[in-house]
Formats: C-alpha cells, structure tokens, sequence
C-alpha cells in the first residue's frame, strides 16, 4: 500500500519527443535561413545544445506556452523582434497563422489602420496611423485621409502604437512624401546576395511631395513597417522624427515553417537598408532628431512646424 501511494505520488516525467524534434527543426531553418550568417550559426549551435540537454522539456505539457517560451527564447538569444514560434494545429502548410487571421478580423473595426485625422492650428494637419493593412481593403480608408491632409502647410504623421503590417500598404504611403522617379528609398537582400528593388507604385491618393515640413512621431511601439517608413524619409532628409526611439525590427519574415506537433516557426530572411545610409533600424530603432515625453510630442511637433512656416 505504501510503495502504492509513493508511485502515485511521483510525477510522471513529460514525453518531450515532439517538442524537442520541432526545435531539432527550428535549428536547422535559423541555420539555413537567418538572414545574418554569422548569428544564424551561432544561435543554431546554442539551440542544439539547450535541446541536447534538456533545456525547454520543462515546457512539454501545454503547446500554446510552448511556443511563447520558445518565441522569447529565440528573441532574447538572436536579439531579433520578428522571430516567433506560433502554436497553429489547424492553419496549412503555407504560413496562414493564425495570429495573422486575428489581427485581419480587426481591420475594419480599426478603419484599417488609419485612427485620426485632424486639422490643427496654422494649417497642420496631423495623422495617425495605426496599422499597416493589406492595401486593397484600406485603400479607400489611406485615400481619404490623403484627401484630407493634401492641402495643409505642413504635417504631423503620427506611427506610435503601429506594430507592423504589410510591406505592399507601408511602401506607397512612404512614397506619398517623396517626388515621382525618387532613387528607391529602401533596398533588400538575402544571404544570397540583393533582392531586387521595388517598383515606385503608383499612388491612388495625392502626393504630398516635398516642400512642405513634416514630423514623424514614433516610441517602442512603433515596429517594424512604421519604421520602415520614418527610417527612410528621416535618412532622405525629407522629415524630422520627434518622440523616443522605436522597436528596432528591420528585418523581413519568410514564409512560416510547419513543425511536428502543431507549430510553426517564422524566420527573418531579408534585410532592408537604406542606400543613404548602407544601414538599417534593427536593434537600435528609429533614433528621433528630437527626442520628446510621449504626452508632449505633439505639441512639440506644431511649435517646430510652426517656427519652419514662418
């Protein structure tokens, strides 16, 4: 009875056998894939041996913390933002994960990313933007806030709390604040050598051009597309960026990995760079020319408007 009892008190050890041959995966596409070499090797290296040891079993009996243990171990270790490992048992093969379906559901309840538009004093105009949607269902909402804003003297665009989006909505909107046959603003490349530039787009809202000063705001939770954007126009010489330094995620996911199990692994592929400046914001951010609180960034941005429109 005794020898009963003590059994059924000891726990049962996790069978981690899928677990640990997802990371055995995961491995093999942050060596194969990660856009920096040099840390691709190294991180796979480490995950190898943490594997080896036993390191995540601990982690075995719930699928979904699973995967949230593994996407901030991978983030902390790679220093990378974009790097994520996702519980999807009912998503396919090709990357439609799930986190991306809830965060499209919400586009229309969101306006699709374009959360305010107003005319303030001496003819500035300020916009905020939330979200960078897929283009063809937030076009009409881009377009009119385009139409609105197209005759201010000058413009606050707004990107703080912006996580991220969809290259296809971050490149047009960049290009509404530089002139038509511009050199390509933001350039990529792979391991493998340079990807090929983007095509200028064409622009379904008026082109705010040049002349006119503009302020982009950003903070830490700007990410990723947003930064896109106020990297760019900051390295051009086209916008002054004001607030405190944003996320630092630069570089660009590939398609999601299916894992045994259920998961599904997203690794960063291709780095984007400015050719003003050969370099990117990852890690460091969009460092604003003028750092201001968060409660006085906008007032901050009018009174230097306001001093260039005098």
């Amino acid at each position: 009875m005794i020898t009963a009892i003590l059994l059924a008190a000891t726990p049962v050890a996790a069978n981690c056998e899928q677990e640990r041959e997802a990371i055995s995966i995961m491995a093999d596409a942050i060596e194969e894939r990660y856009v920096l070499e040099k840390t691709a090797h190294k991180s796979a290296k480490n995950l190898r041996e943490e594997n080896r040891r036993g390191g995540f079993d601990r982690h075995c009996n719930d699928p979904s913390t699973f995967a949230e243990y593994m996407t901030e171990y991978l983030r902390t270790e790679m220093k990378d933002g974009h790097l994520y490992v996702e519980y999807a048992p009912n998503s396919d093969q090709h990357g439609d994960d799930d986190w991306m379906e809830k965060w499209r559901e919400g586009a229309a309840s969101r306006n699709h990313g374009v959360k305010a538009v107003k005319r303030l004093k001496d003819n500035i105009a300020y916009l905020h933007i939330s979200d960078f949607y897929e283009y063809d269902p937030a076009k009409k909402a881009l377009t009119a806030a385009f139409e609105l804003v197209s005759n201010s003297d000058a413009l606050i665009l707004d990107l703080r709390g912006n996580p991220g989006g969809t290259p296809e909505t971050e490149w047009p909107v960049q290009w509404t604040f530089m002139n038509a046959g511009s050199i390509t603003p933001l350039r990529k490349e792979k391991r493998s050598g340079a990807e090929p530039d983007m095509p200028e787009p064409l622009l379904d809202w008026p082109r705010y051009g040049t002349k006119r000063p503009m302020v982009i705001l950003v903070d830490k939770t700007t990410f990723s597309a947003p930064e896109a954007v106020a990297y760019s126009l900051q390295a051009q010489g086209r916008a002054i960026v004001m607030g405190s330094p944003s996320g630092g995620g630069a570089h660009m996911l590939g398609e999601g990995i299916a894992l045994p199990g259920g998961w599904k692994i997203s690794v960063p592929e291709t780095r984007p760079y400015s050719p003003h400046t050969g370099g990117n914001w990852e890690g460091t951010g969009v460092v604003p020319d003028i750092e201001t609180s968060k409660e006085g960034a906008i007032t901050a941005a009018q009174k230097w408007l306001v001093d260039r429109l005098k």
